[in-house]
């Protein structure tokens, strides 16, 4: 169920592999999340992991996705959500109710 709306999803709306990949990155940063706050300006040239494009692609799917596979993907995505949240510090100047 997932694998196909994911396809689909990438296939009119992002490109092949998108999802995969935001998912292995935002887990990487997850576990890290030094990594991607660790020097340069902020770009991905001076600093290829200090990228929120990953999370923004996974909250793109979580809204497309139809429910079932939405819920799919959120069951994976919430964990490291929660892991990134608990390993980092928040800014004060942002609100909760802004989202990712």
């Amino acid at each position: 169920m997932l694998a196909g709306a994911v396809a689909r999803l990438e296939r009119d709306r992002l490109w092949p592999g998108a999802v995969a990949q935001a998912l292995r990155q935002w887990s990487r940063i997850a576990h890290h999340p030094r990594l991607a706050l660790s020097g340069g300006c902020g770009c991905p040239l001076c600093n290829p992991f200090y990228t929120t494009g990953e999370r923004a692609v996974l909250e793109l799917a979580l809204h497309a996705l139809p429910a079932r596979a939405a819920r799919e993907l959120r069951g994976m995505v919430e964990p490291l959500d929660a892991l990134y949240l608990a390993r980092s510090w928040p800014l004060p100047t942002v609100s909760p109710a802004d989202g990712w």
